[in-house]
């Protein structure tokens, strides 16, 4: 399911194969990317667009960043529609969702062998 989700050689090829990087770049998005999710969710209730903007900017760096491509185009939606305020209507459901496969992303990413093997 991996495979679906992330691709993992984008942060590979990033970091020239550099395995110990490329943990510490996946531990750092395990560890921040679900709180920058419940902002961005936060910001969309709230109604704070711009908030919501730089939120969604700041994930979309980090999931292109990781190669999680399930979700780059989601992202990149979801700021842009902020930004301009537009499709507010089903935002909302929008931010639902992307956290949803955000979470899938994340349980897959712990069960990584370079990430399993440094935490033994």
């Amino acid at each position: 399911m991996s495979k679906e989700l992330y691709d993992l050689s984008i942060l590979s090829d990033m970091v020239y194969g550099d395995t110990d990087f490329m943990r510490e770049l996946v531990e750092t998005f395990i560890e921040y990317a679900p709180t920058d999710a419940e902002e961005l969710s936060a910001f969309a209730k709230e109604k704070n667009w711009d908030e919501a903007s730089k939120k969604a900017h700041k994930l979309k760096s980090s999931i292109r960043t990781i190669g999680v491509t399930s979700l780059s185009d989601v992202i990149l939606r979801i700021e842009q529609d902020t930004r301009d305020q537009a499709n507010m209507d089903t935002i909302c459901d929008r931010i639902s969702n992307f956290i949803r496969t955000l979470n899938l992303v994340l349980e897959s990413l712990k069960q990584e062998p370079f990430i399993i093997n440094n935490n033994e």
